[in-house]
């Protein structure tokens, strides 16, 4: 039990020394030579612990959560416009759904290129749906004239 406190305290200083905590050194290079010596002991224990936590994070996709942008989102007809889905998070594969809103068929691309025919405006809704069941929307009006 003795060793472990020994082993414990050695690390707690290496990495107090190493992170700037702790007191100044008053007698110039009396703390140096203590706080370089550990510091290998003290990186490799973190760098030991990191991946594990990694793998975890990774088992379990973040939140899906879906943006709709675009090159434009006015001028006049006829409106060539590029839309673009920006997406984080979710379990691949991914599915998208693009509605025009000026009664034109669907795209389920991820990032359609689209050409409003009419002035008017028009919301282009954007829906992304994972792998897993989740899913998240947005939307963009679109001001043709």
């Amino acid at each position: 039990m003795r060793t472990w406190s020994v082993l414990l305290g050695i690390v707690v200083a290496a990495t107090l020394g190493g992170c700037g905590g702790g007191e100044s050194p008053t007698g110039g290079g009396e703390a140096k030579p203590a706080a370089q010596t550990p510091p290998p002991q003290a990186a490799t224990t973190p760098t030991t612990a990191a991946p594990a936590a990694q793998a975890g994070e990774d088992d379990e996709p973040a939140p899906l959560l879906a943006w709709a942008d675009s090159d434009t989102d006015e001028g006049t007809a006829p409106l060539t416009i590029q839309f673009t889905a920006d997406v984080e998070g979710g379990k691949q594969p991914l599915t998208y759904v693009w509605k025009f809103g000026d009664g034109t068929p669907d795209s389920t691309e991820a990032n359609p290129k689209h050409t409003y025919a009419k002035a008017g405006t028009y919301r282009a809704d954007l829906e992304v749906k994972d792998s897993a069941g989740d899913s998240d929307s947005d939307y963009l009006e679109i001001t043709v004239e």
